[in-house]
């Protein structure tokens, strides 16, 4: 048996940034993933997610995205990758949009810079963009967008560098727990360790099926879109987001010599029962309402997808994620059911389960994000 500080099962967002925050606190650290670095059957790819501060999900993230973007800074630096890229973010909705709400309590409780931007404003707010009638705008300097895949690899690059072990494709088979530690049973070796973390993104329920914590895994799917023109790119220079009647569409601006603009819609779709068991052939149904966006505020873009993927939404009951200890095992620890908004958090989520197992608790980690008892067998 092999032995270690820390073993963790899963190496996407969550564990690669655990992985590398672990290897920072000088620990023996085995990294365990079923599949290949960086790959593209769960939740972390699609090559850009959305990162902004005025967090209308909750006002109380707005503390924790503080320390995700200083952290992503700090990647960045010990990586020598650029990652994070602050574009600015504006989204529209109308004047009852719960959405903008939210952003405006965040903003206000915080005192974020936000900027309004009116309906007369939003009328001409961009040359390439028909913002419809009644929306007015909320524009976020300060937001922007990470390179997903790049975030991922980022992580595992440093945590490498400092010694970590890294182990691909070798899904854990099974785990216990006893008074000395715990054990991890691979397709190659039985292994043991002081302390586990679980990252393990849709197959959390699958690792933790003893608990009942109701998560629901959601088929997703993103797409990209060429300009009816090779000028609409240029015109698009910043992330974008209208809370429009049939959903949340969001974009971003192209990077990187790409010639394809990425729009999608934030809605959980189909439910899934086996992770590994997703169709992901993608068809006409799948983009209807990006579709409908496009042809609607982006006529200059044309409204077929050039390119698409399938992600996975792992959703709990209020769509907060979950951040703890195991309840009957204080040396397991999990982070799942991030609902489709947690790869921002990334970066301060593997902070916060190093803390968990290096000192038991973390002061960053908000009651709210713990295992609820809601959500727990009865």
């Amino acid at each position: 048996m092999a032995n270690y500080d820390v073993v963790v099962l899963g190496l996407g967002g969550m564990g690669s940034s655990a992985v590398y925050h672990l290897a920072k606190k000088g620990l023996k650290v085995l990294g365990l993933e079923q599949f290949t670095e960086a790959h593209s059957l769960g939740s972390s790819h699609g090559k850009t997610r959305l990162i902004r501060k005025a967090y209308f999900e909750h006002s109380d993230y707005v503390p924790l995205l503080h320390q995700s973007y200083d952290l992503w800074r700090e990647l960045e630096r010990e990586s020598g990758e650029t990652l994070l890229h602050l574009t600015g973010l504006t989204i529209f909705g109308p004047s009852n949009s719960q959405i903008l709400t939210g952003i405006r309590k965040s903003r206000d409780l915080f005192g974020l810079d936000v900027r309004d931007v009116s309906e007369t404003a939003s009328q001409i707010w961009n040359p390439s963009f028909n913002v419809p009638i009644h929306f007015s705008g909320l524009e976020e300097p300060g937001a922007g967008f990470l390179e997903v895949e790049r975030c991922v690899r980022a992580h595992l690059k440093v945590a490498r560098r400092l010694e970590a072990e890294l182990r691909f494709e070798e899904p854990c088979l099974s785990w216990g727990a006893n008074q000395d530690g715990i054990w991890v049973q691979t397709k190659k070796e039985k292994i043991s360790a002081e302390r586990l973390v679980i990252t393990a993104g849709p197959w959390t329920s699958q690792l933790l099926s003893a608990l009942n914590l109701k998560l629901q895994v959601h088929r997703v799917t993103q797409f990209w879109f060429k300009g009816k023109n090779s000028s609409i790119l240029k015109k698009v220079n910043s992330c974008f987001a209208f809370d429009m009647p049939y959903g949340f569409i969001y974009g971003f601006p192209t990077f990187s010599n790409s010639k394809e603009l990425k729009v999608a819609i934030h809605k959980p779709g189909d439910k899934i029962s086996d992770p590994s068991e997703v169709n992901r052939t993608l068809s006409e149904r799948d983009h209807l309402e990006v579709s409908q966006f496009l042809r609607e505020v982006m006529p200059e873009v044309e409204p077929t997808p050039v390119e698409g993927s399938v992600c996975l939404y792992t959703m709990t009951p209020d769509e907060h994620f979950v951040i703890d200890h195991h309840p009957s095992y204080e040396r397991v620890s999990l982070a799942a059911g991030f609902s489709g908004h947690g790869f921002k958090f990334a970066s301060a989520v593997g902070k916060i389960l190093s803390d968990l197992v290096a000192e038991g608790k973390s002061l960053e980690l908000k009651d709210f994000l713990r295992v609820r008892p809601v959500v727990l067998n009865s």
